[in-house]
């Protein structure tokens, strides 16, 4: 006789029951062992319960490194659940539980997908905790992928959500893993304050474990701003009570960071002892774990310390294929560095530049500046490329310390530069041309856009340039028109800089008597530019009465001046560029959607100069020339071209005309003076560079900043504290401390 079904489900609810009490004690082990006992008599099970405790099996395996087993019972229990529960909480937490042995198995789309059903299914039932988990497990895969920006985004929404809620738990582990993260990003300062938010209510809510992994992190933060002091301090203190509270993978850890730290401080015989009795920890753990990788990587930087490039090379050989699976792109960057480093000194030539390439190009893919800034300092130093590029190298790096605060290394970058690059060597590549191959860039960017311009020459579609004011719209236009129709017309109308009670005959022309004041008949801009090409520029600032006439042109491509009744057929390819958010405009109705959705057939974003930074040579070359001050044989001076390169360019590259141009006003005035020597003048405001503090230094370079983004901008606080890449409040903080409101209309 079969068992009734009561008792089936009493003996579920008990199965249940002791899997929940083995996985609170967090004795993942004995959970597997047990669900493997009672495996064959639930299979057959109908209902909810069954689907609970396939969850909480596939939870346990997950959580012990079992993750193949834990996978197939996660998609059982969301199929099951699925069916007999529908979109409720024991649903979501499946899919948790599924997204989590996705993850381990390395199949990040699908475990992306996991995540997000289970965070639509917490937000629909308005469970705050649950929808937490599935954003902080969301960040954590891209994070894992190195989206570092995206990962963020989730983080911070989930802390809204726990702010909100004042889940003070799950916002002791969102600070912690928002300030970790912004360490890696570079920013070391926000890194510092989430760190301190997180150690502080840990510490109010007595929460050890946490506090400790909190001032871990702060640790390696401080060792990353070179005050090695205060991190080994803060290493020491904790080591052993991250032992008496048995966190062995915190412990390995902060050991690891110990190992560095021993390294970056030159005690290379201390590194190599710590760091091989973290890999003989890490190993029991895990042997192909992001532990393992992140110790023998600094093994591989202990024998590179002390030039023993041979053992370096079998570290980053026993390394790489490890980081690779667990695409771990900054390890693997920084294993190619070393690789590349090993190969050059074995004269390995072209192996060790493909190498410095492949590491280059990842880290370009990440936010991982510091490591990026560790690179961009090897491939400066090293033999393998030629001196404009080294002089590139180095001059990001210092870009990246300079932003990042790390003051220490961005002198120490300096001398790199002068050994790397001597005064006098640096000749810049070829300025910008135009013609059948067009303008010449360095940045992927950039090279994409002229492709694309070089494609869509020959269709007959209007196409919009965005961008910040003086990133070279106009000179875009210019290049297009070169290759559509040269020798044709081209004319560019400023549509903010005509009146607008005159702006209607200036497009369209008019007869005599038109209206008051029309003595004569006048062709208009649109009529000039039949055959050729016409670029709308500031078309943003045109007025609403116009848009629907411009429109209608577009349309018709036929066009009646004022005065008359007769219509003039047009032959014009279209062009308009705006530094506004046109769809902004549109939702706020002060530009018409149709025109929008015409005028932007084609739309390309031209980036601002300060993230194309690899054309400032070329660029400062061609000015240079172009305003007399080089000689046909000689390029720009090392030293001058690292203070264009480290500046930041808010009116981007009209504005760098406009220094140049100083230049040679100042080249006239000081004409037995070193151009380089005279350009500091021009960033530094006319201060004795060696009479100020470091502290008057960088609130002479803020006040800097600051006011040169607010005439950019015409006063506009907002977009000048978005040019500067801080927040509003910060910015209007600033101002008011440097006393700058003036600048404000």
């Amino acid at each position: 006789m079969s068992q009734p079904k009561s008792a089936n489900l009493d003996y579920l609810a008990c199965c249940r029951t002791y899997l929940e009490e083995l996985l609170g004690r967090k004795d993942y082990r004995a959970a597997g062992r047990y669900f493997g006992t009672i495996e064959a008599e639930i299979s057959g099970c109908p209902g909810t319960t069954l689907g609970i405790i396939l969850t909480l099996a596939a939870r346990a395996f997950n959580a012990s490194g079992e993750s193949k087993k834990g996978l197939p019972l996660a998609r059982k229990a969301v199929d099951l659940l699925g069916r007999v529960a529908g979109d409720v909480d024991d649903t979501a937490r499946a899919f948790l539980a599924l997204g989590d042995a996705l993850r381990e198995q390395g199949q990040f789309p699908l475990a992306v997908r996991a995540f997000r059903d289970a965070e639509s299914i917490f937000r629909r039932r308005d469970n705050a905790p649950g929808r937490i988990d599935a954003l902080n497990r969301l960040a954590g895969i891209y994070f894992r992928e190195t989206r570092y920006a995206l990962s963020l985004e989730v983080l911070l929404e989930a802390a809204e959500v726990a702010r909100v809620e004042n889940l003070q738990k799950k916002l002791v582990i969102l600070f912690g893993n928002i300030g970790r993260l912004y360490s890696l990003m570079g920013k070391l300062e926000s890194a510092k304050e989430y760190l301190k938010l997180c150690d502080e209510l840990c510490q109010q809510m007595g929460d050890l474990r946490e506090s400790l992994r909190a001032r871990l992190s702060r640790g390696y933060v401080l060792m990353q701003q070179t005050h090695f002091a205060e991190a080994a301090r803060i290493f020491d203190e904790i080591q052993p009570q991250l032992g008496r509270q048995e966190m062995v993978k915190d412990a390995i850890i902060a050991q690891t960071y110990q190992g560095e730290l021993a390294v970056r401080t030159g005690q290379t015989e201390a590194a190599s002892v710590i760091l091989h009795d973290a890999h003989e920890k890490a190993v029991r753990l895990g042997p192909e774990s992001a532990l393992v990788v992140s110790v023998l990587r600094w093994l591989a930087e202990t024998m590179a310390a002390i030039r023993d490039f041979r053992r370096c090379l079998a570290y980053v050989n026993q390394a790489l294929p490890a980081a690779g699976k667990l695409n771990d792109k900054v390890e693997e960057s920084a294993l190619l560095r070393l690789k590349a480093m090993c190969l050059e000194q074995m004269k390995n030539d072209t192996p060790a530049r493909e190498a410095y390439e492949s590491a280059l190009a990842l880290l370009d893919e990440t936010g991982a500046r510091l490591a990026l800034a560790e690179c961009l300092v090897a491939a400066g130093r090293s033999r393998l490329f030629a001196s404009a590029q080294k002089t590139m190298f180095i001059c990001r790096a210092e870009e990246i310390y300079r932003r990042c605060q790390v003051v220490f290394k961005a002198d120490e970058i300096l001398a790199a530069f002068h050994e790397a690059v001597p005064s006098g060597t640096v000749k810049a590549s070829n300025p910008p041309k135009s013609g059948v191959n067009g303008p010449v860039s360095q940045n992927k960017k950039m090279q994409k856009i002229l492709a694309q311009l070089r494609l869509l020459h020959t269709v007959d579609i209007p196409l919009l340039f965005t961008g910040e004011t003086g990133v070279g719209k106009d000179y875009l236009a210019r290049y297009f028109h070169s290759l559509a129709r040269p020798g044709r017309p081209l004319v560019i109308v400023n549509c903010a800089a005509i009146p607008e009670n005159l702006i209607e005959a200036e497009l369209f022309g008019h007869d005599r008597g038109a209206y008051t004041g029309a003595e004569t008949t006048r062709k208009g801009l649109f009529e000039a530019a039949d055959k050729g090409v016409i670029l709308l520029d500031e078309i943003g600032e045109l007025p609403l009465s116009m848009q629907a006439k411009l429109l209608t042109v577009l349309e018709t491509r036929k066009l009646r001046p004022l005065g008359t009744t007769r219509e003039i057929e047009l032959d014009i390819l279209f062009l308009a560029a705006t530094n506004r958010d046109l769809a902004e405009m549109v939702r706020g109705g002060t530009f018409r959607q149709d025109l929008f959705y015409r005028l932007a057939g084609i739309s390309i974003e031209v980036p601002p100069l300060r993230d194309r930074k690899e054309d400032i040579p070329s660029l400062l070359d061609y000015f240079m020339r172009r305003y007399g001050l080089l000689t046909n044989g000689s390029g720009p001076d090392p030293d001058l071209i690292r203070q264009f390169v480290a500046y930041d360019w808010p009116g981007n590259i009209r504005q760098m005309e406009n220094r140049v141009r100083q230049l040679e006003a100042l080249s006239v005035l000081g004409q037995d003076r070193p151009l380089a020597e005279l350009a500091r003048r021009l960033f530094d405001d006319n201060l004795p560079e060696r009479t100020l503090s470091l502290f008057e230094e960088v609130e002479l370079l803020e006040t800097r900043l600051l006011r040169e983004a607010l005439i950019s901008t015409g006063g506009n606080k907002s977009e000048a504290a978005r040019i500067l890449s801080i927040h509003e409040s910060t910015f209007r903080a600033k101002m008011k401390r440097y006393q700058l409101e003036g600048l404000v209309n």
